[in-house]
């Protein structure tokens, strides 16, 4: 690179990582002046791009840089003319005014009443599914609200934000025609020029890749300790593991229950040879004398030492004293101190003990029953729990991966496309398994993304291995894959046994997180590819175009995948970006891997350069998954 080149080159880096850190400071740095001229700056440069690159030459990059422009616009047309407020009314009160963020009343196109309220509560439960109101115009006409759907009047919208004790109903209020219309023109034009980049095919090994991206799309232990314990009849077990229950709002076999319910208490699969609906039917039956059988596993060695207990389990009696009281709250220090959180996990388990002993942990149903699934639904879902295929999967990606290690140590060639292939299939077949036990796309939680991404990162390998690329590559590819799977077999030892928040009660939510999670997939094999080539230089050339024909999808992929969860956020919160930590990142993210693509830093020549860069890059990545939970975030969804 020229120095020029050189200085261009840092300041975009350093301009992403600015962005990125920006979720460090104060909130109010988003509507400071600095950020307003940071922005007017990056659009200057692409601007300036479009001029000395003749991007009119090409009409796909011409797309793409106009539409980043547009949604800068967007942006700036929000900043500067939307206007955003709440509107609380109760039922059969009228309105005509509602009060802005900034405490100013401003003055709705029409009165508007409040006919009804009322949250909607998943089946047997008191815990809200959705927030729905309904109001009157004066002109007569009926506009329904809820989380997930908006309520328009003229170019006012209303969403549904929250409720009071009262029952009364929270509504935020936005005025925003222009800047919806600008960004969204944006949105538009990204998926236009990015689809017509990929299929104009300027990089030879994108034709080759991008097939299997598109397919990729449509996917969408340790001894058990023995005590003496009660247990119910081996026929009472069985008879019970087909029955239907309600649990969270959603109907599933009584052996799925207790095998959640089990992993979440113990951390196994099984308790003192019990299976897992033995375990929980014994526990329902024989209160007293489980209260006193460690049965509560306790991963912290601190609040072990805390609670005096020997060994990684804990009976109910040994978190009581004398007098009967709670231990672990005296303990608490009120989410200040580092074992809090250790704490509180504790404390979930005693809760969902406690609700099982009242009964108030699931509902049977009974025959007839409105919620009832079919038979072959529970059988397919009582298999899997008795099988967990997503360990199985761990396991034989270890294994290929010891097969390839194995045959450059020996330097036998061992044909693993085939095993790769099958167990990719087998990875297919068992997400699928997964969406139709679940009734949904299974996307919801960390298991389930982390297995979505796991059988993504088979696939992809399974590619490099017909491709014949190095099988340090595979090993690599499956290597993540693997660890990928352990993670999701971690997750699901330790499941969340609560339902929902509203707001993920969307078809949004699998469209959007398949989308960046596919993307991650795809960006994120970069890095054993990078990896790959500054380890063999022989093929280093090869491995490096690979590398760069992967941007290409990835960074489509991601572009859409946060287009997808701007277009869902302004549906459910009324505002399309919020600066999120999470938001922030996953546009460092695609800042980050966009650099390398353009031709005026001639990166693909630069090849050890090129190398060290993807795998640096990797890192806002981690950020974007994993770092940002150590921020305030609205992703967190506690």
């Amino acid at each position: 690179m020229s120095r020029t080149e050189i200085i261009v080159f840092v300041s975009a880096v350093v301009i992403s990582l600015l962005i990125g850190f920006s979720s460090l400071l104060p909130a109010e740095i988003y509507s400071s002046a600095i950020w307003k001229i940071l922005w007017i700056a990056i659009a200057g440069v692409l601007i300036v791009g479009i001029i000395m690159g003749r991007l009119w030459r090409n009409g796909p990059a011409l797309i793409m840089h106009i539409s980043f422009l547009c949604m800068i616009a967007g942006g700036f047309c929000t900043s500067l003319f939307s206007r955003r407020g709440t509107l609380h009314l109760f039922p059969s009160q009228t309105a005509d005014h509602f009060m802005t963020s900034d405490g100013k009343m401003e003055k709705l196109p029409s009165a508007v009443t409040l006919l009804s309220f009322a949250p909607e509560y998943y089946p047997g439960m008191n815990f809200p599914k959705d927030f729905k109101s309904e109001l009157k115009t004066a002109s007569g006409d009926t506009m329904r609200i809820s989380m997930n759907h908006i309520g328009r009047l003229g170019n006012y919208r209303f969403y549904q934000t929250s409720y009071d004790d009262r029952g009364g109903t929270l509504l935020t209020v936005t005025h925003d025609p222009a800047g919806i219309a600008v960004t969204y023109t944006g949105f538009l034009l990204f998926a236009i020029g990015g689809l017509a980049w990929l299929l104009r095919g300027k990089i030879r090994q994108a034709k080759k890749i991008s097939p299997v991206i598109i397919l990729l799309c449509f996917i969408c232990v340790g001894a058990d300790n023995l005590y003496a314990v009660p247990a119910v009849g081996a026929d009472m077990a069985d008879s019970l593991a087909t029955r239907q229950v309600l649990f969270n709002g959603t109907t599933m076999s009584f052996a799925g229950f207790a095998d959640k319910l089990t992993y979440k208490l113990t951390g196994r699969g099984s308790v003192s040879g019990l299976s897992p609906e033995a375990f929980t039917a014994s526990l329902i039956k024989y209160r007293e004398e489980w209260s006193k059988v460690p049965l509560l596993k306790v991963k912290s060695k601190a609040l072990r030492e805390a609670l005096e207990i020997d060994g990684k389990y804990a009976s109910v009696s040994d978190l009581y004293d004398e007098t009967g009281e709670y231990i672990p709250a005296r303990l608490y220090k009120g989410g200040a101190g580092s074992l809090d959180k250790d704490i509180l996990a504790l404390d979930e388990k005693m809760a969902l003990l406690i609700d099982l002993w009242n009964g108030d942990l699931f509902t049977p149903l009974p025959p007839g029953s409105e919620n009832l699934r079919s038979d072959f639904s529970i059988k397919s879902e009582i298999l899997y729990h008795k099988i967990h295929p997503v360990k199985m999967l761990f396991i034989c990606a270890i294994i290929i991966v010891s097969f390839i290690l194995l045959s450059r140590i020996f330097k036998k060639e061992i044909p693993v496309f085939p095993f790769i292939a099958v167990l990719g299939i087998l990875g297919i077949i068992v997400y699928v398994w997964l969406w139709y036990i679940s009734g949904s796309v299974p996307l919801s939680d960390t298991p389930d993304i982390m297995e979505f991404v796991g059988i993504c990162m088979i696939l992809l390998s399974g590619v490099a291995a017909w491709r014949k690329e190095s099988r340090l590559l595979v090993a690599l590819g499956m290597a993540a894959a693997s660890f990928l799977l352990l993670v999701a077999w971690l997750g699901i030892k330790d499941p969340v046994l609560s339902p929902v928040m509203p707001v993920l009660a969307s078809p949004w939510l699998s469209v959007h997180v398949s989308l960046v999670m596919l993307a991650y997939a795809v960006l994120g094999f970069t890095l054993p590819v990078a990896v790959t080539a500054l380890s063999v230089s022989s093929q280093r050339d090869r491995l490096v175009h690979l590398a760069m024909s992967l941007l290409a999808p990835g960074i489509f992929l991601l572009g859409l995948g946060i287009i997808t969860g701007a277009m869902w956020a302004n549906v459910s919160w009324g505002r399309y970006w919020a600066w999120d930590p999470k938001e922030t990142w996953s546009l460092v993210t695609l800042m980050l891997y966009s650099i390398p693509l353009h031709k005026y830093f001639r990166m693909q020549r630069l090849h050890k350069f090129c190398c060290i860069y993807l795998i640096l890059a990797f890192s806002s990545i981690l950020m974007t998954y994993f770092g940002v939970n150590l921020l305030p975030s609205l992703h967190a969804y506690n």
